[in-house]
């Protein structure tokens, strides 16, 4: 079978070889010297949506992905972009970080194909593909993981998430109601809950998210709130009772960057007066995105304030209306 664009992912028992294209945050590509694509054989055992392609690129590159896409195949070997981030900022620092068109330019023309049609299928990825493809990887990722932690994407330990997450409590000032917009699992609601009661402060949490297999798991790890877990996406959720939360928090890429004003628009209609809506951007460590005060000051919304941990930001914006 010769190269070709393809549509859809193929069966992972096919696959044996991948090429990646990597996206930074600012739309440029990252690869190796030379320049050359990172590519590299499926392991025994791995699944290449997941563990091929976080593998490869950070042993080549030092990148690691958010989403990843397969775009094109030539029998065996499957082509994908990644969206992500340096995974640290002195890792690979002979990496060649270019434009899509820049680097194409310097490859051979069957490679350069190989860019384009990746830049092509990146820049005009659907919100729907978008959804879709957070779905795809994040779900079955997060459901096999083996700790509370894993479970909503975290890859440390308990004393690790609070030291990356506890921040986000910087932006709690009163009692009240908390929507985890993109819960998982609902480790985030639990800890939030805990961390508020150790301040006198009492939350009563409530979560959505976009993949039911994780609304799932989270109504069987907390029984007690599973009628306030609802599947539903962060664009467009609306509680079925018309309610406002104090606190509601989000992830800024919870939605396609285009989206990210609409986004921020729609859930401060959720958030009562005197409340708060929390957004936090999770960064790799040196890399090169912004932190989440700067996001929204970019797209023209007023920071009330910001906290920050080691691969993690949040700012707040208060809701008077």
């Amino acid at each position: 079978m010769a190269y070709q664009r393809i549509d859809g992912d193929p069966d992972p028992e096919t696959v044996r070889g991948l090429t990646f294209v990597p996206f930074l945050p600012d739309g440029r590509c990252m690869v190796a010297p030379g320049p050359a694509l990172p590519t590299g054989e499926v392991r025994p055992g791995e699944y290449y949506l997941l563990d091929t392609s976080a593998r490869i690129p950070m042993d080549t590159v030092g990148f690691r992905f958010q989403r990843v896409h397969p775009f094109a195949a030539d029998g065996d070997h499957v082509y994908l972009w990644l969206d992500g981030d340096r995974y640290r900022a002195d890792g690979h620092p002979d990496a060649v970080v270019a434009t899509a068109e820049e680097l194409a330019d310097r490859l051979d023309p069957a490679t350069a194909e190989v860019v384009r049609d990746a830049a092509h299928s990146f820049r005009t990825q659907t919100d729907a593909s978008y959804y879709a493809d957070n779905v795809r990887v994040l779900e079955p990722a997060y459901l096999r993981g083996t700790t509370p932690q894993a479970g909503s994407g975290f890859g440390g330990d308990a004393a690790g998430w609070r030291a990356r997450r506890g921040m986000i409590l910087d932006g709690v000032h009163r009692p009240g109601t908390f929507l985890d917009m993109g819960c998982a699992n609902g480790l985030l609601m639990e800890s939030v809950r805990k961390w508020a009661g150790e301040r006198d402060l009492v939350l009563e949490p409530y979560g959505v998210d976009l993949a039911p297999g994780l609304v799932d798991l989270a109504r069987r790890r907390l029984p007690e709130w599973a009628d306030r877990i609802e599947v539903g996406n962060a664009i467009d959720y609306t509680p079925a009772d018309g309610r406002r939360f104090t606190f509601v928090h989000v992830l800024l890429d919870a939605v396609p960057r285009h989206r990210r004003t609409d986004l921020i628009r729609h859930l401060l209609t959720l958030v009562e007066p005197g409340g708060r809506l929390l957004v936090s951007h999770y960064q790799s460590r040196g890399g090169s995105d912004r932190s989440a005060a700067e996001h929204l000051r970019d797209l023209g919304f007023p920071v009330a304030g910001t906290t920050a941990a080691e691969g993690a930001t949040t700012a707040w914006l208060d809701q008077t209306a």
